[in-house]
């Protein structure tokens, strides 16, 4: 009796680079996640705060190398999905946050920074939903 090799299901070059994604940003992501809360422990213990926060800087860098390397890896159509998400969250998110920056002399009281990174990411959520149904 022969018996027949087993054939290994090979993977695709984009489950390979979302995999390859996902390793680099959740390594960032937990780097970025160590030098926050070292950075708050420190903060009362009279360890300078600043050494943990070096953390920060590879775990940025990871998480920009995994965005970077995942737009490259992808073709024609999906780079010019990502391109519109990116524009139209630029667009959105410079307009409102220059719109509260201007009316908090006036109007309003001030916003906490935190405030702007919402508008980023909601901005950054409303172009992509916008894209993905354009591009249906």
């Amino acid at each position: 009796m022969t018996e027949t090799p087993r054939i290994s299901p090979s993977t695709s070059p984009r489950t390979r680079a979302n995999r390859i994604f996902f390793l680099r940003f959740g390594l960032g992501m937990a780097l970025y996640l160590a030098a926050l809360s070292l950075a708050y422990v420190a903060e009362g213990s009279g360890f300078p705060a600043w050494i943990p926060a070096l953390l920060v800087v590879p775990a940025v860098l990871l998480v920009a190398w995994a965005n970077i390397d995942m737009y490259r890896s992808g073709d024609e159509f999906e780079r010019r999905k990502i391109a519109e998400a990116i524009l139209i969250a630029f667009v959105i998110s410079t307009s409102l946050i220059l719109a509260v920056g201007v009316l908090q002399f006036y109007l309003l009281p001030a916003v906490n920074w935190i405030f702007a990174f919402a508008i980023l990411m909601g901005s950054w959520l409303l172009g992509t939903l916008v894209s993905a149904v354009r591009h249906r």
